[in-house]
């Protein structure tokens, strides 16, 4: 048995390759702090001159001294990195040069506040992005942050002081620093620092201790960073046991799921998981479920749909969608599938009447959970985030023609029925039986409103014309106004579903067409290893699918990008791209920026918020381990719609396997 237990905690290969790689990473350590003010900018200068002496060069890059004078003494000794100046609506500001200090390559720099929002016009949106572009350089970092910020605490910072944080770090950032120190004073020395102008300028301080730093927020403040870094500490003693091949006890806890949707409370859910797995030391998941007849998501909710389950994955969960008409049953047979202890839903918002008619999904759920555990979560709304590709808005207007279509066709089922009516005595309920045919093929053409509109002109038209007395509006025989609701409410019926099985054709041939796009690029490159034929092959299936011009970019035996292969679905003359040698992209504008995604592997260019003035968007091609290349797209004055990103999104994801299948073909 010991023996066993030696062989399972012995280092598993992937973490010995992410230990090689992160070797060759600069150093990250974060002076965490439960709120400003507690001193973490004055022990990461402490901690700076203590290097100092030992003859490491050090540079400050960003240090925030907000006036106080002990902090800004302290600071002297050490050299600075200039500001760069940006000018922002007119005005002249200051912010961290990112370009000098790579060029200068210290072995250290000190970078405040690590989620800053950086002035528009820099190169990066956020200051983490910088923090993590000079590690990656293998410069040695320093920096401060507060435990506010860290984005799966955001909401249960909310609950606690009723501020919403919008500046927030990804969790990946803390977690990958290779030291976290805890920065902390009593909640008492604190307000009385705030008190005596140490922390903020008298006005913006007793405002600050009538709302955000009353004694209970502190201490709960507090609370939560003992909690962060005793968690951290425990994962680094596990690593190390790991590393060493040391047996000990080891915590085991059941799975705990999420269940996810495209709602704006599903954020809030996976961040209590992911809390929730990080305290029991377990697995978790994030599932969700596709109720099968439904209408079709627009691209809004599908948009947060795919930001919900991302976060889960940055936040590291394993996500699944699966597709059934029961959600409860759905949801439990994931359960017991993957040994679920606990499943946390959220709290449901609807009305108490919709629970009499359908029921409550969390009553269901908890009766027919049996030893499962269910967690319910209060959630509350967030703010919408940006996407990382702005798409284009799609504006489905009806044209009039529509509606006229339906008047056309009741006016000649209005003809029809009087025609026959003259000639021979027909029931009205035949004629009105007649009146449903306008009705139907409207909604079944057109869509539900010019159904609908066709609907209540269609009894106007019966009521004037054929219910006694002809030729008024009037009605002699009262039932005669419970069968125009009746028949108002079957032609509502008619066209509400008619409407739904022409969203679902429509929905149905997208995906086909994305299918069928997808599938024929995997079929062509399933077994090529040519890197000429796979780029062809790629560019050119790619800019057909999304008719703009597409080109592939991979970086060369000097790591210089060179363009493999080039595609416009609007050049009829286009030479075959294997006729051709990989072109050099120059030093032109466009280029700089195609080599700054690359080397960055982040979406950049047109439609991002990074780099947005380029003329193309460029998209890192990225596997696990490497950005392999960039899939080049010209965007022009059209967006790409949303279907089009997500279209985009899965070619990339095979477009990097095919390349770097190649490669490695290539290099045997």
């Amino acid at each position: 048995m010991p023996s066993q237990n030696k062989q399972e905690n012995r280092p598993k290969p992937e973490d010995i390759l992410e230990r090689i790689n992160k070797e060759a990473r600069g150093k990250l350590t974060v002076f965490l702090g439960a709120a400003a003010g507690v001193g973490k900018t004055y022990a990461m200068l402490e901690a700076a001159h203590d290097r100092l002496q030992e003859g490491i060069d050090i540079v400050i890059g960003w240090v925030e001294t907000h006036g106080r004078q002990e902090t800004e003494k302290l600071a002297e000794g050490l050299t600075r990195i200039p500001a760069k100046v940006i000018e922002y609506r007119d005005k002249v500001l200051p912010e961290m040069d990112i370009d000098a200090i790579l060029e200068r390559k210290p072995e250290l720099v000190l970078v405040d506040e690590l989620a800053h929002a950086n002035i528009p016009g820099s190169r990066n949106v956020r200051r983490f992005q910088d923090v993590d572009e000079l590690v990656k350089a293998g410069i040695n970092v320093y920096t401060t942050l507060n435990i506010q910020h860290i984005e799966s605490l955001n909401d249960v910072v909310a609950q606690i002081t009723g501020v919403i944080v919008r500046e927030t770090v990804p969790d990946y950032i803390v977690e990958q620093a290779d030291s976290v120190k805890l920065i902390d004073i009593p909640p008492e020395d604190l307000i009385k620092r705030l008190k005596e102008g140490k922390v903020y300028i008298p006005g913006q301080a007793e405002q600050a201790l009538r709302k955000f730093f009353r004694q209970g927020n502190i201490n709960a403040l507090r609370e939560l960073s003992l909690r962060f870094t005793a968690e951290r500490v425990d994962r680094d003693v596990k690593d190390y046991m790991r590393e060493h091949s040391i047996c000990g006890p080891w915590p085991v806890a059941g799975r705990v799921m999420v269940c996810v949707s495209a709602s704006p409370f599903s954020a809030q859910l996976i961040r209590a998981a992911r809390r929730l797995a990080g305290g029991l030391q377990a697995d978790w998941l994030a599932v969700h479920v596709e109720p099968e007849r439904q209408l079709p998501m627009g691209d809004k909710d599908r948009d947060r749909l795919a930001r919900n389950i991302q976060l889960a994955e940055e936040l590291g969960a394993k996500t699944f969608t699966v597709v059934g008409k029961d959600l409860i049953e759905e949801v439990l047979e994931v359960a017991r599938s993957h040994n679920i202890a606990t499943i946390v839903i959220g709290k449901p918002r609807h009305s108490r009447w919709r629970e009499l008619i359908y029921g409550s999904t969390v009553d269901k759920l908890i009766r027919r959970s049996g030893g499962i555990n269910v967690h319910i979560i209060q959630g509350e709304a967030e703010e919408e985030q940006a996407v990382a590709i702005k798409t284009a808005v799609i504006t489905r207007s009806i044209p009039w023609r529509h509606y006229g279509g339906g008047l056309l066709m009741m006016a000649g089922v209005t003809l029809f029925s009087l025609l026959i009516n003259t000639t021979s005595s027909v029931a009205l309920i035949n004629i009105a039986l007649l009146y449903q045919l306008p009705v139907t093929l409207s909604a079944f053409w057109w869509g539900r409103w010019p159904s609908y509109f066709t609907a209540v002109c269609c009894v106007l038209v019966f009521d004037f014309f054929f219910v006694p007395p002809s030729f008024t509006m009037s009605v002699d025989d009262i039932r005669y106004l419970w069968s125009f609701a009746t028949f108002l409410i079957v032609a509502f019926i008619i066209g509400g579903r008619t409407e739904l099985l022409r969203l679902e054709a429509a929905a149905a041939r997208v995906r086909e067409r994305s299918t069928r796009a997808l599938y024929h690029f995997s079929r062509e490159i399933a077994a090529i290893t040519d890197l000429k034929t796979i780029t062809r092959g790629m560019a050119k299936q790619a800019a057909e699918a999304i008719d703009r011009a597409v080109a592939v970019l991979l970086p060369d035996e000097n790591s210089r990008l060179t363009v493999w292969s080039n595609h416009d679905p609007m050049v009829q003359d286009d030479e075959p791209s294997e006729t051709k040698n990989p072109v050099p992209l120059g030093d032109s504008t466009e280029a700089a920026v195609a080599v700054w995604a690359y080397q960055h592997g982040q979406v950049t260019g047109k439609s991002t918020e990074t780099l947005p003035g380029a003329e193309y968007l460029y998209i890192p091609l990225k596997t696990r381990d490497e950005t392999v290349g960039l899939l080049r797209i010209h965007i022009g004055k059209n967006r790409l719609t949303a279907e089009e990103r997500r279209l985009v999104d899965a070619w990339t994801g095979l477009a990097a396997i095919a390349v770097e299948r190649a490669l490695l073909s290539q290099r045997q």
